[in-house]
């Protein structure tokens, strides 16, 4: 029997940092044990043309870290919205051109083997992220953006999108202290990209390169 894709199952929430980052609702101090606490900084290229294929639910995009080192990658929603979601994730260059040639063939401007795929810039931005590992299993996302953004996810692979998102709804709740108390005014758990698109418009970079 063929073994079924790993996917990567989600659920997003807004966090308010001088809350969730210091005093009695930080990280370290809500939950019991963290492994693997990181810390990153890098550079998101979103591509796209005229928004078709974010408006879809494929985003394609370079990913640089603080090093230079940069990765094309390509995320497709399978299922859920802007808070829960279920994702499939590709990082080899022609894949993604079969991806983009797969649902929409006619599809202008794909560049076999460019780092931008042919397509244009949409949004550009630089992240900080902290990230760690609860109950041994949970991933937990802290990012904060250059243009004044926050947004926390919960993550797990898996193979089961509804056994996840139950185990996912389970572990928030059992730590409501934190993420309840993570939960700022607005949209409480807006995309880094919407949110980019809000403020910004497709083409936008800080510094007014376009």
């Amino acid at each position: 029997m063929a073994t079924k894709r790993l996917l990567e199952i989600e659920r997003k929430f807004h966090f308010d940092r001088n809350r969730i980052l210091s005093g009695p609702h930080h990280y370290a101090q809500v939950f019991k044990s963290i492994k693997h606490l990181k810390l990153q900084r890098f550079t998101d290229t979103y591509f796209d043309d005229r928004e078709v294929l974010s408006s879809n639910g494929i985003w394609v995009r370079r990913r640089q870290d603080c090093s230079g080192t940069g990765v094309m990658e390509a995320k497709l929603r399978i299922k859920g919205d802007h808070t829960r979601s279920t994702f499939d994730e590709i990082t080899d260059g022609e894949s993604i051109c079969n991806l983009i040639r797969r649902h929409f063939p006619n599809f202008p401007h794909l560049k076999r083997g460019a780092n931008d795929v042919g397509l244009d810039s949409l949004a550009h931005f630089t992240t900080t992220r902290r990230s760690f590992l609860a109950a041994n299993k949970f991933t937990v996302v802290l990012d904060e953006t250059d243009f004044g953004h926050s947004v926390g996810e919960v993550e797990l692979m898996a193979e089961d999108e509804a056994e996840a998102h139950g185990q996912i709804d389970g572990f928030m709740q059992h730590h409501s202290s934190f993420f309840d108390c993570g939960r700022g005014e607005g949209d409480e758990s807006e995309e880094k990209l919407a949110a980019y698109l809000k403020k910004f418009g497709a083409g936008f970079r800080k510094g007014g390169e376009t």
